[in-house]
């Protein structure tokens, strides 16, 4: 069996280059040759894992990092089938916690995918492809636009701290800033228009390292969790942000949650202040309008 591998050295202030030492230890126990992919260039490391899958180069692919690496894997195997392993080392790991892996143990973390990949434990996950801004890309947890979008992208531009408390610094800067959203959204071909706070489109139900935004959402269900959060003045927050924390948010009426597979997003200038960016698996992917949709099992994973 030929195993590719990628990671980034340079990530987490070094402790990508330390993951691969111990990564590649613990590899020399297996049978099998293994294919390193660890560019510090999220363009190079794609395309280098790209090529590996198109081309047959490699039988499965293991990424060790958090969302960020599992979003360029997700693109770069496409529908080849190739089967997927995660080994949890990032910083949110919310796809991580949507299977329950182990997080920063990378000797766990890999046993259970080697177990898998040899006794072809597999299963079929959904991907989200979103399309905008003059291209297409996946991922697989979920795409958001609004004030958890602008939660995410503050968030990524801070160094400190950790998990959930880097996010709640996101947060409360993006609620400083927040004027309600002008957006008009088409769901399954029924459209509404509006103010709101927040969209997401889940496959997964985890974001921002562990807060549970999309509670009901199935990465094997072939919908989406659309869950959409109208316009609200900012004295309304305080009561909905607990609620958010214990994932109770989605019993209040000023939230709504309907399942879909596909959702058209675009701007409303009548109804509210310019939409922030659309983020998917707390990366950027566009300015709307943006098309999300759902692909059944395109992703084979070793659980």
């Amino acid at each position: 069996m030929i195993v590719g591998v990628a990671i980034n050295p340079d990530s987490g202030k070094g402790r990508g280059r330390t993951y691969r030492d111990e990564i590649a230890h613990l590899l020399a126990a297996y049978p099998v040759e293994v294919v390193w992919f660890n560019s510090d260039d999220p363009a190079v490391l794609k395309g280098d894992m790209f090529g590996a899958a198109e081309t047959g180069m490699i039988d499965a692919l293991i990424v060790a990092g958090g969302d960020g690496m599992i979003h360029l894997a997700v693109n770069a195997l496409g529908d080849s089938q190739i089967p997927l392993g995660i080994v949890a080392t990032g910083s949110g790991n919310d796809i991580a916690r949507e299977f329950s892996l182990p997080t920063h143990r990378p000797d766990e973390g890999l046993h259970q995918v080697m177990t898998a990949l040899f006794t072809r434990k597999f299963r079929q996950i959904d991907v989200i492809e979103i399309e905008g801004g003059g291209k297409t890309e996946r991922a697989l947890a979920m795409a958001n636009i609004g004030l958890d979008a602008d939660t995410n992208l503050r968030t990524n531009q801070l160094h400190w701290p950790k998990g959930n408390l880097r996010y709640l610094r996101g947060l409360i800067s993006a609620l400083w800033h927040y004027r309600p959203y002008g957006v008009r959204i088409t769901i399954d071909g029924v459209q509404a228009s509006g103010s709101m706070v927040l969209l997401l489109a889940a496959n997964t139900r985890f974001a921002g390292g562990g807060f549970n935004l999309a509670p009901h959402a199935d990465p094997s269900d072939h919908l989406l969790s659309v869950v959409v959060l109208r316009g609200l003045r900012a004295v309304e927050f305080p009561g909905l942000l607990g609620k958010l924390a214990t994932a109770r948010h989605v019993l209040d009426p000023r939230v709504h949650e309907i399942v879909a597979r596909e959702v058209y997003v675009e701007p409303d200038p009548t109804a509210g202040s310019p939409l922030p960016a659309l983020m998917a698996d707390g990366e950027f992917i566009c300015h709307a309008p943006a098309r999300i949709r759902l692909l059944p099992s395109r992703i084979r994973m070793a659980l």
